[in-house]
């Protein structure tokens, strides 16, 4: 028998893999270790600037003033929104935003077809009533001059009988003056009092009507102009877009605002910068921007008042108002002012240019140059204007000041 044949032996076996694997690990970490460090440069020191004199700064007397502006629109004095009394469609807008209008013009109307005709047809009943009254108070007219003359001519045939001592004809006269007076008094208490009746139930309904039409109708309570008209206004500018006819409008909100154009006021937003600083009473300068060489004084009048919801409220509710008294030049409604407010003056005070104060972390304090030395003193400040400060504390007059 032949001897079978034995298996080739395999060098790769499991322990020789990590052998291999282990010597390359420790190849890299000795190449790494190999690797040369690299040193970062100690940097040069910058050289600590020294203040020049430039911005070496002296703490002065002098006056300072606080000065603020505002922007200020004109508005009119008298101005009104107008409503309809009553629920409808839209019918005819008869003016137009900027459009003059009359005392007493409509300005516009409901749609109203039934309305108008009962209207119509009471003022014909009305007319019919009276004209039949009319005929006959002018017949009962006629009448009671004739009565009138029939007395006065029988009265005149008693005066002549007596006259003539006929006791016969004197007797028959005062008879026919009886009848005469008799028939006077007759014709002065025929009165119908139904046709008197009838032209007062006839004129109520005139008068009920013309109400119900006059509630679906806008007048101008006064001449002035139209300057917004738009379903559900809430200020005095109108909406972006026209109403259209037939929109359902409702009842006493507004639909149109009239103003007056003269007399006007100056209102400004109490929400504007320092506006809070403002009190009824102060004076203060308005410049118009199209006549800024011709300042003149205005007065505050009025600060805002309180208002609840999204209600209509005449008169700027949101605003401070200032009064304009004397000349000024040409005030148009819609135009923009500047206000200028002095809110304090300081007179005889220390000063110091506001490039020379420091403030950081909560406290105000400036770098005094004292000799060669400079030491850091904190400082109370007053006013502020056109880059000076005042300086209430810390400081005296001549003191050098190390700027910014």
């Amino acid at each position: 028998m032949s001897a079978s044949p034995q298996p080739i032996p395999c060098f790769r076996s499991r322990p020789s893999i990590r052998l291999l694997l282990l010597l390359a690990l420790l190849a890299t970490a000795v190449a790494g270790c190999l690797t040369p460090v690299r040193v970062v440069p100690t940097p040069t020191p910058w050289p600590t600037p020294v203040p020049s004199e430039r911005n070496r700064y002296t703490v002065t007397r002098g006056a300072i003033e606080d000065r603020f502006q505002l922007i200020a629109e004109v508005a009119p004095l008298r101005w009104e929104p107008l409503a309809f009394a009553v629920d409808g469609k839209l019918g005819a807008v008869l003016v137009s935003e900027g459009e003059q209008a009359e005392e007493g013009q409509i300005l516009a109307e409901l749609i109203m077809p039934d309305l108008l005709e009962q209207l119509e047809q009471a003022r014909l009943d009305l007319s019919r009533a009276e004209s039949v009254l009319w005929v006959y108070e002018n017949e009962l007219s006629f009448d009671l001059e004739r009565a009138q003359l029939e007395v006065r001519r029988v009265e005149l045939l008693l005066e002549h009988a007596r006259n003539d001592g006929d006791a016969s004809q004197v007797a028959l006269r005062e008879v026919e003056l009886e009848l005469a007076q008799l028939n006077l008094r007759e014709v002065e208490s025929r009165v119908d009092p139904s046709l008197v009746q009838s032209v007062a139930r006839a004129n109520l309904s005139v008068v009920a009507l013309e109400r119900q039409v006059e509630e679906r109708r806008i007048r101008a309570p006064f001449s002035g102009q139209v300057v917004a008209v738009g379903i559900g206004l809430n200020s005095m500018r109108g909406p972006l877009e026209p109403p259209q006819r037939r929109a359902d409008v409702p009842a006493f909100s507004p639909f149109m605002v009239i103003v007056e154009p003269q007399p006007v006021e100056l209102i400004v937003s109490s929400q504007s910068a320092r506006a809070s600083e403002l009190s009824v009473g102060l004076e203060v300068t308005a410049i118009h921007r199209w006549a800024q060489d011709e300042p003149f004084p205005v007065q505050v009048s009025q600060l805002p008042t309180i208002s609840s919801g999204d209600r209509f409220t005449p008169g700027f509710p949101g605003s401070i108002h200032l009064a304009v008294e004397g000349e000024t030049p040409p005030l148009v409604a819609g135009e923009f002012v500047n206000i200028e407010v002095v809110a304090a003056v300081r007179e005889d005070t220390l000063l110091l240019p506001d490039a020379a104060v420091r403030r950081f972390g909560g406290r105000t304090f400036v770098v005094v140059q004292d000799g060669d030395r400079q030491r850091r003193i904190d400082i109370r400040t007053g006013l502020e204007s056109q880059g000076m400060v005042e300086v209430l504390e810390g400081l005296e007059e001549g003191d050098v000041i190390v700027g910014r």
